[in-house]
């Protein structure tokens, strides 16, 4: 946003993801297996930045879409998330035709390419000066030796079953494991960092100080924006338990008593109602990660938050009533 406010690039212009994304330029869509083969289509719609950020753009992750798992195997392949650059790690085909459709991807890894190109630098040195050293984010970073961040690492742990102990391991033998030497920057789940830092990023927001954004792209980040397509798509996500663990965990599936209504912006999945229990309230903006890592901006309700674990896998259940639990504690405070 602070690029699109510079007019480097434009939400809604597909001219501007052709020339800085010209690998995707003209992008097919698997459409479905005859036998063994897939089927590919050139695509009709096009790459935009508001695709890419809302996951409505259909670039999957070939470790999650079940079509991308089955495309890597069929090419004798495993998924090569953060093994290889952003250029040939997403090399895949699209998972549906642009807009038409929901799932969480690999749009941000691409947005953080797109910025990096229009600046002229890496997404490292962007991100350093327009927003860690803004913010004073001095332990983040997508590199481990910046800072002393190895020595500070939190150990992973696994819970391989409901029922089962905890289980020590290092990072490199977990499924969905962030490499320590990755081999792009990917914006999308690529970034080291701690609580401290990641509060500093979310009360500027929830602030509206200025110091990131105008007030017009904080708008914008919390505005639910996605086609009904795409909606229908999202709703039918969050019905599925194992997703709605992981995207909104201790909330109800969609479709289910007591389930709330969400949409998506262009910072993440906002919520449409308030928590009917006293938590966060209707317009919150969130958003999780992999190791059971949940974020929140609430701006009717005054709060913000992160609730962190290094906890696998994603959507572990027996944790799950800690967030939603700290989540109502601060919006009581």
């Amino acid at each position: 946003m602070q690029c699109v406010e510079r007019g480097l690039f434009s939400l809604d212009e597909p001219t501007d993801t052709d020339r800085l994304l010209p690998e995707w330029k003209n992008p097919v869509v698997l459409t479905g297996w005859n036998a063994d083969e897939p089927i590919l289509q050139p695509a009709k719609e096009r790459l935009t930045l508001r695709r890419l950020l809302t996951h409505t753009s259909g670039v999957g992750y070939d470790f999650l879409a079940a079509d991308l798992v089955k495309w890597r195997q069929h090419r004798n392949e495993e998924s090569l998330f953060m093994r290889t650059p952003i250029t040939r790690c997403f090399a895949t085909p699209l998972i549906f035709e642009p807009g038409s459709g929901f799932a969480y991807g690999g749009g941000l890894e691409l947005v953080g390419l797109m910025i990096a190109r229009a600046n002229n630098c890496t997404l490292e040195a962007y991100m350093r000066q327009y927003v860690f050293d803004v913010l004073g984010m001095d332990k983040t970073s997508f590199y481990v030796k910046h800072n002393n961040i190895q020595q500070e690492l939190m150990p992973m742990t696994t819970r391989p079953a409901p029922d089962a102990a905890l289980i020590p391991g290092n990072p490199s033998d977990m499924p969905l494991a962030q490499p320590l030497d990755p081999q792009d920057e990917f914006g999308g789940g690529g970034l080291f960092g701690n609580t401290e830092d990641y509060l500093a990023l979310l009360k500027s927001l929830l602030r509206n100080d200025g110091k990131l954004l105008k007030s017009e792209s904080i708008e914008l980040l919390f505005a639910p924006c996605i086609p009904p397509a795409a909606q229908e798509s999202l709703n039918q996500t969050l019905s599925i338990p194992a997703y709605a663990a992981i995207m909104t965990p201790g909330d109800a599936p969609v479709g289910t008593p007591g389930a709330r209504k969400w949409s998506h912006a262009l910072g993440g999945l906002v919520a449409l109602e308030d928590d009917a229990d006293g938590g966060l309230r209707a317009g919150t903006l969130r958003w999780g990660g992999a190791p059971n890592l949940r974020w929140w901006i609430d701006r009717r309700g005054g709060t913000c938050g992160i609730f962190a674990t290094q906890l696998l896998p994603a959507g572990e259940t027996r944790h799950a009533h800690l967030g939603k639990i700290f989540e109502r504690e601060v919006a009581a405070m």
